[in-house]
C-alpha cells in the first residue's frame, strides 16, 4: 500500500534528481566564459576606438614589393562634431582621414583613398600602427593582405600583379576511386 509519506518523498527525490541533471548539464556555462561574449572583427581587418573615431575592419592592401599600401575600412564619428584621425603605420609617413559629425568615411570609396607610401611591410605580416585622435593615441597591429584574394585585387596601388596568384591556378584531379 503506498501511503501519501511515500508519495511526497519519490516527488522529492525525483525533484532533487532533475535538479542535480539540470546543475549538471549548465555547469559548463556557469563556470566558462562564452565564446559570444567576447568581442572581435569577423573580417580580415581590424576594429580599434581611438577617442571618438571608431575605426572598423581597417588593413593595409599592399603591393606585390610592399612599397605602398592603400587603407581599407571605414572610420565612423558618431559626435556632433568633426574628427580628423591620424594612422602612421611602421616608418612611413602618416595619413590623415576627416570624418564629419555623425557620418561614417568608407576608405573603399574612391573619393576617400589613402594610400601610404614605403610601408615597406609584406603581405601576410602585420604592420605596427598608432592611431590618434582628439590626443589620445592607441598602438594596433594591423593586417597588410595583397591581392591574392579577389575581394582586395582592386584596392591594390597601381594595380594587382598577375604573379600573386600564379600558384592558385585549378590542377586537374584525378580520382583515385569510383564513388
Amino acid at each position: 500500500m503506498i501511503t501519501a509519506r511515500m508519495t511526497a518523498g519519490r516527488r522529492i527525490a525525483a525533484s532533487l534528481a532533475v535538479a542535480a541533471l539540470a546543475f549538471g548539464v549548465t555547469s559548463c556555462g556557469a563556470i566558462n566564459e562564452q565564446a559570444t561574449n567576447t568581442d572581435y572583427a569577423a573580417s580580415d581587418g581590424i576594429n580599434v576606438d581611438v577617442a571618438d573615431a571608431q575605426v572598423r575592419n581597417l588593413m593595409f592592401v599592399t603591393n606585390s614589393d610592399g612599397s605602398k599600401a592603400r587603407l581599407i575600412g571605414s572610420v565612423v564619428n558618431d559626435t556632433d562634431s568633426a574628427l580628423t584621425l591620424s594612422v602612421k603605420a611602421a616608418s612611413a609617413s602618416p595619413v590623415t582621414i576627416s570624418v564629419p559629425a555623425d557620418k561614417s568615411v568608407k576608405l573603399e570609396d574612391d573619393a576617400n583613398q589613402k594610400v601610404i607610401a614605403n610601408l615597406d611591410i609584406k603581405a601576410g605580416e602585420h604592420a605596427k600602427t598608432v592611431f590618434s585622435a582628439n590626443g589620445d593615441n592607441v598602438d594596433f597591429s594591423v593586417p597588410v593582405v595583397d591581392g591574392t584574394l579577389a575581394e582586395y585585387r582592386d584596392f591594390v596601388p597601381g594595380g594587382s600583379d598577375a604573379s600573386v596568384t600564379e600558384h592558385l591556378k585549378a590542377t586537374e584531379s584525378h580520382a583515385t576511386s569510383e564513388h
